[in-house]
């Protein structure tokens, strides 16, 4: 996290934030949606499980989803994590918002980076053991533009990467 923004309505991020963005990164998280632009210009959303790898994000995606039709159109994206809702009010519950560009990586399944992300992606998702290997099935890099951790009310932490 390089440069960073910090408006009125903003608070200034520290080493705690940037701890809980990490932990979230690492999977610490309950739900996580990938967001990506139809045909139309309209949202598009879906379930995903991203892999946070050697300080970088990377999804496991099918060339026959929907979102990934999406992604041949425009490669700008928002990933979307939501925490444990612990608060009565379910508004003030943890969430981390990213905004970047996606792009796949052009791997053949028996590359030594294929091999080392599927390995740590069936950490996370033992059943990838089996799809992952599917000739639909490729990484995609995340780039991250951006991100936005709202603690709860009044607690927005926003950076620019």
């Amino acid at each position: 996290m390089k440069n960073q923004t910090n408006t009125n309505k903003y608070n200034q991020t520290n080493n705690v934030i940037k701890k809980e963005v990490y932990d979230i990164l690492q999977g610490k998280y309950q739900q996580c949606v990938l967001g990506t632009l139809d045909q139309n210009g309209y949202p598009y959303l879906s379930k995903t499980l991203p892999l946070y790898y050697e300080k970088k994000i990377y999804l496991l995606l099918s060339d026959l989803s929907d979102h990934t039709e999406n992604l041949k159109i425009n490669k700008k994206v928002s990933i979307y994590f939501a925490q444990e809702e612990i608060h009565k009010e379910r508004l003030n519950n943890p969430r981390l918002t990213l905004l970047g560009s996606i792009m796949q990586l052009k791997l053949n399944k028996n590359d030594e980076l294929f091999r080392k992300l599927l390995k740590n992606y069936i950490l996370i998702e033992k059943s990838a053991k089996m799809w992952g290997e599917f000739l639909d099935f490729n990484f995609y890099e995340f780039n991250i533009l951006n991100s936005l951790y709202v603690k709860g009310f009044g607690k927005a932490y926003k950076e620019v990467h």
